[in-house]
């Protein structure tokens, strides 16, 4: 099939990026921006992945697959703590300012603990054998199907309300993988700037809901008394909510345009 060997090369370029930004998250000491660039690293492989899934045998991903979710997992609630408190310091009480570094010191210690316990494995040494979409190299039928089907069930509309945080964290996930997939395989294709604009405006938006959502579930798991801060975040879910449902509608306009429908 024509164009193995680059989509290979494409899944071992960005393994390869997960391990560089694995090191520097590291040596930085696990700041904010270190953490989200290590994690934007497995979003973008793992996009690819869910992009070529049909093409790529089950019993070649799913081992990088569960590796690349586990460490997920682990910086995910430091993530969200660290977006918590960059977000709302400004509306917390010292208590909770002190009660959330109680709560994160521990997940970081953990995430210590693993990658110093799993220090010789790297994300590159794992081979991915993947089959290209027919005629990929001319972004031939089979590829333009497949990419067709992730902007389909995007704008696919559910009886779930955008505040609910499940579905604005489905709807934005799928976004951001749609644009991964532009950014990596189709940045020359000037016909998706619009698409490209409004899906990333979404998404912004989404995830302001999306974080808010969080904190006030983070809130209510470790009692967290403040009530400045619980009446900030309940004023910004209904505001951000409102947003992101008038910036889906408006995405979804430019999609069905985009794939006249």
């Amino acid at each position: 099939m024509v164009g193995d060997k680059r989509v290979s090369a494409i899944m071992q370029k960005h393994l390869e990026a997960i391990d560089e930004q694995k090191d520097k998250m590291i040596k930085s000491g696990f700041n904010h921006i270190s953490i989200h660039n290590f994690r934007e690293s497995i979003r973008q492989f793992r996009a690819l992945i869910y992009f070529y899934m049909p093409n790529i045998r089950p019993s070649d991903y799913r081992v990088i697959e569960n590796i690349s979710k586990k460490y997920f997992n682990m910086t995910s609630l430091i993530r969200e703590i660290d977006v918590f408190e960059n977000g709302y310091s400004d509306s917390m009480t010292e208590a909770t300012k002190e009660k959330i570094g109680l709560i994160k010191e521990p997940l970081l210690q953990n995430l210590k603990d693993e990658l110093a316990e799993t220090r010789g494995f790297l994300f590159q040494n794992v081979k991915l054998h993947v089959k290209a979409f027919e005629k990929e190299p001319e972004k031939g039928p089979c590829f333009v199907s497949r990419q067709c089907e992730l902007l389909s069930l995007f704008i696919d509309r559910e009886e779930e309300q955008f505040g609910e945080e499940k579905y604005i964290h489905n709807k934005r996930m799928m976004a951001k993988k749609i644009l991964y997939i532009h950014e990596m395989l189709l940045s020359d294709r000037k016909d998706l700037n619009e698409v490209n604009l409004e899906l990333e405006s979404f998404q912004e938006k989404a995830k302001q809901v999306h974080d808010v959502c969080v904190n006030l579930r983070f809130i209510g798991k470790y009692r967290l008394d403040d009530e400045v801060l619980i009446t900030k975040l309940v004023r910004d879910h209904v505001l951000f909510t409102g947003q992101a449902a008038g910036q889906y509608d408006v995405t979804c306009d430019v999609i069905k345009s985009y794939l006249k429908i």
